[in-house]
């Protein structure tokens, strides 16, 4: 089937033919994405066990990406140093996942990507180098090895503190700023 090697290619990284891209009629889109959805149906029911949680979380990641587009917070809401609630979704292996606080440190000029550090109760105190205890939320370590780049649609909603919208405070600002520069220049 001429939409299998298609797929095939378009699923290895190929989208160029001959140093130009792929370019494909409306009807042979809605082919190839027909056997797409089949192929992944047909994958889905033979390799889910439902009685593993962690590929159900996968599965219900993938729908909610799908919803990502739907309800996205107003961009003029963002502001550097907020903190909001992030959708990290289902990762693999020790990845960071979930709906978690997280500092909205950098945005590109138009907002539509921000570069986020997740934040965690978890390894308050731990005394890693690159764990920067907070004091704007008490019990909050920003976990600067999980700092990543998102689209503005994974963010949620503001992150409330004592019935406040919370905000990195200068002094937390200066201290993460300080443990960056330590996480990626290895000073010490």
């Amino acid at each position: 089937m001429i939409y299998k090697n298609i797929i095939e290619k378009i699923l290895n990284g190929l989208i160029y033919v001959k140093g130009k891209f792929l370019k494909v009629s409306n009807k042979d889109f809605s082919k190839i994405l027909k056997f797409l959805k089949e192929s992944l149906l047909e994958k889905l029911n033979k390799a889910i066990d439902f009685k593993d949680i962690e590929k159900i979380k996968y599965l219900k990641w993938c729908y909610d990406k799908l919803l990502l587009d739907s309800s996205p917070i107003p961009i003029s809401n963002l502001k550097p140093n907020s903190i909001c609630w992030v959708d990290f979704g289902q990762n693999i292996g020790s990845e960071l996942r979930k709906l978690r606080p997280a500092i909205l440190w950098r945005s590109s000029n138009d907002k539509k990507m921000w570069t986020v550090i997740p934040l965690s109760s978890k390894c308050f105190n731990d005394k890693y180098y690159f764990h920067c205890d907070i004091d704007s939320i008490p019990c909050s370590t920003a976990k600067l090895e999980s700092m990543t780049n998102f689209s503005y649609k994974r963010i949620r909603e503001p992150f409330f503190y004592n019935k406040k919208i919370a905000h990195l405070s200068q002094t937390d600002y200066n201290k993460i700023l300080l443990a960056l520069k330590k996480y990626y220049t290895f000073d010490n």
